[in-house]
C-alpha cells in the first residue's frame, strides 16, 4: 500500500464523515505544508527531512457497524510527505474475533559533509557514504474469540528496506567511491494463545521468520581515480570498472513464552522463555579491471575475478524466573533468575583470481588464484542471579535495595585467516559483574524529592570497550504551588566507566544536568522555561585499520541548551510558541537554533484552522555544514 494510496483512504473517510447528517464521528487535521531551505539541503534532509506538500496531521475515526464486524476504528498520523506515517484499522465483533492492520512508513537519509569524507578540504561534499532509503512496515492480527481464558490469535509482518546510496571500497591499494543498491524484504508468520486461569495466565508463540537482502555495487562515474593521488611503486593506481552484487537469505523459527503464576499467598511467580535459531546463506561476486597493488601476494595486478560463499548459524535462548512477595503490607522482596546461551558459528570459502599479474620487478606471473575457507565459532552463556527488598510507604520515604551478579562465559574460535594483528585471539574468556542498586524518594505534599545510584564492578574485560568498574547516579527534585500555578523540576545525572589496563585506557564520563519551571500567570496563558547542561569525555586507545598502529582516540561533546516558550488560551484562539538553542562546543562543534508557532481558531464548535511555522538553524565549525529552514502549514481541524 502506497502512501498515495493512504491518503486516498483517509480522505474518503473524512468525505464520507462529512456528508453525514448527525454527529460525524471523526477526528481529522489536514492541510498543506510548504518549506523552504537555504545552505546545505543534504543536511537538512538527514536531519529533519520534511518535505513541501498535502499532509494528514492526524486522522481518528470510530463508528458502529451492524453485520460481520460491530465497530470500524481507525487511527493515522501524518500521512503524505511527512517522513513518519503511520496507519492501524482496527475491526471485529465482540467476543467473536477481533482484528488489527498497521502500516508504518520511514524515510531514512543520510549525506554528511564531513563524515568519511577524505575529499572534505577540496570542498566536495557530501560524504562518501551516504543513503536515501525507505523502509515501510505491514502488519496483520486477528485474535479470535478475545478477552476469554484462551484467545487463539495468527498474525502476519512484512517489511521492506530499500533506496540507493554510495559507500567507499579498499581495492589494490586505494579506495573507491561506488554507488551502491539496496532491497531488502522481511516476512514472520506468528501463531499462538493468550490465555487467562485465573491464578495462571501469560501467552506462547510460535513465529518464522525471513529475510532476503540483495545488494549491488558499481564504481561511480568519477570514482575511478580513487581518493589517493600519486603512485604506489611507481604505479599509478586506478579503476575502470568494479562490480559487487551480493544475496543473503535467512531464516528464522522463533519460540516465546510467558507465564504468571499467583498460586501462593502474597506471592507471584512469573517466567519467561525466548529461543531462536537463525541460519543464513550468502553469494558474493566480484569483478574489478585497473591498476592495483596488492602486497599480501607480492604482485602488481590489472583486474580482480573473486567469489564468496558464506554460511553462519545463529542459536539463542533466554530464559527467566522471577519471585514477587509480599513480606509484609510495607516490605516486598524481589529475586529471580536470568540465563542466556548464544552459539554463532560461520564459514565461508573465498576464491579469489588476481588477473594479468606481474611481480615489482616487472615479471609477467600470469593469473594468480588464492583459495581461502575460512571457519569461525562463538558460544556465549550469561547468568544472571538478582534479589532486593522494598519498602514501601514509611511514612513520606521509599527505598529499594537490590544486589545481583552476572556471570559471563566465552569460548572464541577464529580462524587463522581472519587473523591480521599477531597474537592469539581465540580461547576461553570468563567476566564477572557484581552490582547493587539503590534507590530513595521522599514526597511530603506539594514536595517530592528522589536519588538513585548503581556500582557495577567487573573482575575483567573481554572487549576493549568493556568497563572494569561503572557508576551511574541520578538526582531529582521536584515541587509545584496548589493548582499546579508553579512547577519546578530539577535532574542531574552521572555516568562514570573506565578500563584503565595497560592498552587499553578506556575512560568515559557523561554528566547531564537540567532544569525547567513552568508557570501559570492567569487561567489563559502558560509559561514555560528549561535549561540543560550535557558533558561528555571519553578516551580508548584504538588500532588504525590502514596501519594497524595504536594511537587514542579522544571525544568530546560540552553542549548547553535553553527552552523558551508559552501557551495562550483566548477561546475560540490558541497560540502555542516556543524558542530553544542547543551549543555543542565538543569534538564536532556545532549550534542549532529552532522556532516554532502554532496559532488555531475554531470558527465554528467542531470545526477550525491551524497555521504553523518552524524555523530551524543549524550552523557548525566545518564549512558546509549548514541550513536554514523555514516550514509554513494551514491546516483544516474537524473534531466532534
Amino acid at each position: 500500500m502506497t502512501r498515495t494510496s493512504l491518503t486516498l483512504l483517509s480522505l474518503l473517510l473524512f468525505a464520507f464523515a462529512a456528508g453525514a447528517q448527525t454527529t460525524i464521528p471523526i477526528e481529522v487535521e489536514i492541510g498543506y505544508r510548504w518549506n523552504d531551505v537555504t545552505g546545505n539541503e543534504d543536511l537538512y534532509r538527514t536531519q529533519i527531512n520534511e518535505e513541501s506538500g498535502l499532509v494528514i496531521r492526524s486522522l481518528s475515526f470510530f463508528t458502529p457497524t451492524n453485520g460481520f464486524t460491530d465497530h470500524v476504528r481507525v487511527d493515522a498520523t501524518e500521512l503524505g510527505v511527512s517522513p513518519a506515517s503511520s496507519l492501524r484499522i482496527q475491526t471485529g465483533k465482540a467476543d467473536v474475533f477481533r482484528f488489527r492492520l498497521g502500516y508504518r512508513s520511514f524515510d531514512t537519509y543520510s549525506a554528511l559533509p564531513a563524515f568519511a569524507n577524505p575529499l572534505f578540504s577540496q570542498g566536495i561534499t557530501p560524504g562518501q557514504h551516504t543513503f536515501d532509503r525507505t523502509r515501510t512496515m505491514f502488519d496483520a492480527d486477528l485474535e479470535i474469540f478475545p478477552d476469554r481464558k484462551i484467545t487463539p490469535f495468527v498474525g502476519y509482518s512484512q517489511g521492506s528496506y530499500d533506496g540507493p546510496g554510495t559507500t567507499t571500497y579498499a581495492l589494490g591499494g586505494d579506495e573507491f567511491l561506488l554507488g551502491q543498491d539496496l532491497d531488502e524484504t522481511e516476512r514472520e508468520i506468528r501463531a499462538g494463545a493468550i490465555f487467562n486461569l485465573g491464578k495462571f495466565y501469560g501467552s506462547v508463540t510460535q513465529g518464522w521468520r525471513s529475510l532476503e537482502s540483495d545488494e549491488t555495487l558499481s564504481l561511480s562515474q568519477l570514482g575511478g581515480a580513487g581518493n589517493n593521488p600519486g603512485s604506489v611503486l611507481g604505479r599509478t593506481v586506478g579503476a575502470t570498472l568494479i562490480t559487487r552484487s551480493g544475496t543473503t537469505e535467512v531464516d528464522t523459527p522463533f519460540t516465546t513464552a510467558f507465564l504468571t503464576a499467583e498460586v501462593l499467598p502474597r506471592t507471584k511467580l512469573t517466567g519467561s522463555f525466548v529461543r531462536f535459531a537463525a541460519e543464513s546463506d550468502g553469494v558474493d561476486d566480484e569483478a574489478a579491471t585497473g591498476t592495483f597493488v596488492s602486497f599480501p601476494i607480492s604482485r602488481f595486478f590489472g583486474g580482480i575475478d573473486e567469489s564468496i560463499t558464506s554460511r553462519a548459524k545463529n542459536t539463542t535462548w533466554r530464559g527467566s524466573a522471577r519471585a514477587e512477595v509480599m513480606l509484609t503490607d510495607k516490605l516486598d522482596f524481589l529475586g529471580g533468575f536470568r540465563s542466556e546461551h548464544r552459539e554463532m558459528s560461520g564459514e565461508a570459502l573465498i576464491r579469489t583470481v588476481f588477473l594479468d599479474t606481474t611481480t615489482f620487478g616487472g615479471l609477467s606471473t600470469g593469473d594468480i588464484q588464492e583459495l581461502i575457507n575460512a571457519d569461525s565459532a562463538l558460544d556465549r552463556d550469561v547468568d544472571t542471579i538478582e534479589a532486593a527488598l522494598a519498602a514501601r510507604a514509611l511514612g513520606p520515604f521509599s527505598v529499594r535495595v537490590g544486589v545481583s551478579q552476572s556471570k559471563f562465559d566465552f569460548a572464541v574460535d577464529p580462524d587463522i585467516a581472519e587473523i591480521v594483528v599477531p597474537g592469539n585471539q581465540g580461547g576461553d574468556f570468563e567476566r564477572k559483574v557484581n552490582t547493587i542498586d539503590l534507590v530513595a524518594s521522599y514526597t511530603k505534599s506539594l514536595f517530592s524529592v528522589g536519588a538513585s545510584y548503581r556500582r557495577d564492578d567487573a573482575d575483567d574485560a573481554v572487549l576493549r570497550t568493556d568497563y572494569l568498574g561503572r557508576d551511574r547516579l541520578r538526582l531529582r527534585a521536584a515541587f509545584h504551588t496548589p493548582g499546579n500555578l508553579l512547577r519546578v523540576g530539577v535532574v542531574a545525572e552521572n555516568l562514570d566507566q573506565d578500563n584503565r589496563e595497560d592498552g587499553i585506557g578506556f575512560d568515559a564520563e557523561a554528566r547531564q544536568y537540567s532544569a525547567d519551571v513552568e508557570l501559570a500567570l492567569a487561567p489563559s496563558l502558560r509559561l514555560r522555561t528549561a535549561y540543560s547542561i550535557l558533558r561528555a569525555d571519553s578516551t580508548v586507545v584504538i588500532r588504525r585499520p590502514e596501519t594497524f598502529v595504536l594511537e587514542t582516540s579522544e571525544h568530546s561533546e560540552d553542549g548547553d541548551a535553553i527552552e523558551l516558550g508559552f501557551a495562550l488560551d483566548l477561546a475560540p484562539f490558541t497560540i502555542d510558541a516556543g524558542a530553544s538553542r542547543f551549543d555543542n562546543e565538543g569534538s564536532i562543534a556545532f549550534n542549532v537554533d529552532r522556532y516554532r508557532a502554532r496559532i488555531v481558531y475554531d470558527f465554528l464548535a467542531h470545526a477550525g484552522v491551524a497555521a504553523e511555522w518552524n524555523r530551524d538553524d543549524y550552523d557548525e565549525d566545518a564549512p558546509f555544514g549548514a541550513y536554514q529552514s523555514d516550514r509554513f502549514g494551514i491546516f483544516v481541524r474537524y473534531r466532534p
